[in-house]
């Protein structure tokens, strides 16, 4: 009896050693099979570490520059989802993946492998700011929950979250008509990687989407949907919380649309160093009757190195690897620990049954946006000649025209007319001080 159950103990290891190195009954790879592929994978992999002033970046760095840095610091404020290349903008098979295998995995295991997939990020709903107007959707909005401040590097986008600083001055962002907005991760540092628009009274911004990168020091930016830009009043571009001023409509109730307005220059490589330019400081100087603090920017590279001060920003600047197959195969350097995978998230797109009709009516609005704005600029006419006589400001509502943060105190008073339209009369104002000290005008009205 004894030897009985000693050799049915022996039998049922052996069983188990067996099945820990081969498929599973429905053809996947075990994790342990996985591991060897992996570190196979890895031992043919040739590392290099990239320049900070590289800035050819590709679609190709979605799989071959190890973004693990990315995954661990934004996986516990949102999910990474994986995608199809080209559901993001991408060109299909662009980022194709492909592995070495061992002597023990065969062609039929290749369909378990996530070929062609890359990982995208989707912001949590902690991350929503709202201004608390009807009818405003609970969605995250990029470039919005922060304040633009002028720096010796262009127009700099200060996000109040360590994750907001990652994803505002890395990657790019695309609107999904299901999904909301996802960020792609990115290489490249940028004060803020956006497209500027603006007219005589508004300033308008929107995140640019996957695929447009620096080419000859400049930025070539396709046409984006005006649901994408946020609109803001220039008295109100320096606010520090800039999205509690967000215009969507005219006091009429016809909706700003950003396609009419002039388009300005973005990002552009001088001397060596990407620059934000966006609209004319001198705009806001004379606005505000004073000069704007220039801020400077300097590099660190750790995280318990970043500060700002008055004059200073010390912003933290990724150090990343890219790495190369010695037999100059594609493949997929790392992946997030947690994400949601593309059969799920295929899945819970096909289960929304508003799904086609929400895809067909963003794409029935991107072509007429397109095609009124070239109707627009062939008239000459920018679209808006930005009077609105009838539209009121909240009074509540302050600004500074200062970009660190430093508020101006008009006391909410109205000035003629129930309009802040920057001028100090009968009020005392702080902002034209850069030192935070009051300049009394005598009060009177």
């Amino acid at each position: 009896m004894i030897i009985k159950t000693t050799g049915f103990l022996i039998m049922m290891a052996a069983l188990f050693v067996f099945s820990s190195c081969t498929k599973t009954a429905d053809g996947n790879l075990t994790e342990k099979q996985l591991e060897e592929q992996k570190e196979l994978q890895m031992k043919s992999l040739e590392s290099s570490e990239v320049d900070e002033k590289d800035y050819t970046e590709s679609d190709e760095d979605l799989t071959a520059v190890d973004y693990k840095e990315f995954y661990e610091q934004l996986s516990p404020h949102g999910e990474w989802v994986q995608v199809q290349p080209e559901e993001i903008g991408l060109k299909p098979k662009t980022a194709s993946i492909e592995r070495n295998y061992t002597a023990a995995t065969d062609a039929s295991s290749k369909k378990d492998l996530n070929v062609g997939l890359v990982y995208v990020w989707k912001p949590s709903t902690t991350l929503v700011v709202s201004t608390g107007a009807a009818g405003e959707s609970s969605e995250y909005v990029p470039y919005t929950n922060g304040q633009w401040v002028n720096t010796d590097a262009g127009w700099y986008f200060k996000a109040p979250t360590p994750v907001e600083e990652t994803t505002s001055h890395y990657g790019r962002w695309v609107n999904s008509p299901t999904a909301g907005w996802l960020w792609v991760p990115g290489r490249v540092w940028a004060p803020a990687w956006v497209d500027w628009r603006e007219n005589d009274r508004f300033v308008s911004w929107a995140p640019l989407p996957p695929s447009q990168y620096v080419v000859n020091n400049t930025m070539s930016v396709p046409v984006i949907s005006d649901n994408s830009y946020v609109i803001v009043e220039r008295k109100y571009f320096l606010e520090p919380e800039v999205y509690r001023y967000r215009d969507v409509y005219y006091s009429d109730g016809d909706r700003i649309l950003a396609s009419g307005f002039t388009p300005i220059d973005g990002i552009v490589v001088v001397n060596n160093t990407i620059i934000n330019r966006g609209p004319a400081v001198s705009i806001f100087e004379a606005l505000f009757g004073r000069p704007l603090e220039v801020v400077r920017i300097q590099s660190v590279r750790n995280y318990n190195e970043i500060r700002y001060t008055s004059g200073e920003y010390f912003v933290y600047k990724h150090g990343f690897k890219r790495y190369k197959n010695k037999e100059n195969i594609r493949f997929s350097i790392n992946e997030p620990r947690s994400y949601k995978k593309y059969n799920d998230w295929k899945d819970r797109k096909s289960d929304n049954k508003e799904y086609k009709k929400e895809v067909k009516e963003y794409n029935k609005e991107l072509k007429k946006n397109e095609k009124e704005y070239r109707k627009e600029i062939r008239k000459g006419n920018d679209g808006n000649n930005g009077n609105d006589n009838g539209k009121k400001n909240d009074n509540g509502k302050k600004y500074n025209g200062n970009d660190n943060g430093k508020k101006n105190n008009d006391g909410g008073k109205k000035n003629d007319g129930g309009k802040q339209d920057g001028n100090d009369n009968g009020k005392k104002n702080d902002g034209g001080n850069d030192n935070g000290k009051k300049n009394n005008d005598g009060g009177k009205k």
